[in-house]
């Protein structure tokens, strides 16, 4: 499980060869850290956040071996996927610790506020990719029904999702937007940030996939969603904020689309669903790369 080193450079001596700023290879124009982030985010112990969100998370994945919940929760979710709360928990309690009340204020402000709202444009492709990707697939894969690949919930019930994945997300986003992009994107560049944040988000999901009785091409293909879906949020992270707002959406929507996709379940779905948000991720990558070179 991969994880970051415990401090991110806070100096003009750590700027990456060959660039002529402090901005990173793969950081896109517009996100790149502000000066104001980067007077409060830049010395934040990172691997002992990506040490404690997973000690935290141990009880969850604990209780899911004692009680199978998949039968009787929605969407068969795990009782584990309870440990939604560990990221913003552990992120509150570390921003606390070393800068007291006025610390979490600066952490929440981005979600409770109107700083973290991001261009029209981020916002409208934060709320609309993963639905238009869970459309395409189901289309590619062959229209499965909804009695394939386990229960699925009416359309009728987004709103309701909407509101719930939308607390849940901002849970989890407040720890790995709020807490680890930023100092992440000063060290490696936001496409490498994508990358390396989400292969520990995927990874950190692995014992309730294998609870929830997904088997090994559904776990590769979502993986790779996973993997991709971050890439785009750390992307779509705005160069004026934090980006948690555009995060949470992103995050909500997946989650929303996964509880009413028909077919969700079904090996090939999943698959496809994630070569398409590859091929979305990498061509958001390429484009970020070259904007950042001209």
């Amino acid at each position: 499980m991969g994880h970051a080193p415990d401090t991110a450079p806070g100096t003009a001596s750590d700027t990456a060869p060959g660039t002529a700023s402090g901005t990173a290879p793969g950081t896109a124009p517009g996100t790149a850290p502000d000066t104001a982030s980067e007077r409060w985010s830049g010395e934040r112990p990172l691997l002992v956040f990506f040490v404690l969100v997973t000690v935290a998370s141990v009880p969850f994945w604990a209780l899911a071996t004692w009680f199978d919940s998949t039968g009787r929760a929605p969407v068969g979710l795990p009782v584990s996927a309870l440990m939604f709360v560990c990221p913003g928990v552990v992120a509150w309690a570390l921003i606390h610790r070393r800068e007291g009340r006025a610390g979490v204020v600066r952490l929440l402000k981005p979600v409770a506020g109107r700083s973290g709202v991001p261009r029209r444009g981020r916002y409208a492709v934060a709320v609309a990719l993963m639905p238009a990707i869970a459309v395409t697939a189901w289309l590619l894969a062959g229209r499965p029904g909804a009695d394939a690949g386990g229960p699925t919930l009416p359309l009728a019930t987004v709103p309701v999702l909407a509101v719930v994945f939308l607390i849940a997300a901002a849970a989890e986003e407040l720890g790995w937007t709020g807490y680890a992009t930023a100092p992440m994107v000063r060290r490696w560049g936001a496409v490498n940030t994508g990358v390396l944040l989400g292969v520990f988000w995927g990874a950190w999901h692995l014992i309730p996939l294998v609870q929830a009785h997904h088997g090994a091409a559904w776990i590769a293909g979502w993986f790779a969603t996973t993997v991709a879906v971050r890439v785009v949020m750390v992307l779509l992270r705005p160069g004026n904020g934090p980006g948690v707002l555009s995060a949470v959406c992103v995050h909500a929507s997946l989650n929303v689309c996964a509880a009413t996709t028909p077919g969700y379940g079904v090996d090939r779905v999943s698959l496809i669903t994630g070569g398409i948000t590859v091929l979305v991720a990498g061509s958001m990558a390429v484009a970020a790369v070259t904007g950042s070179r001209t």
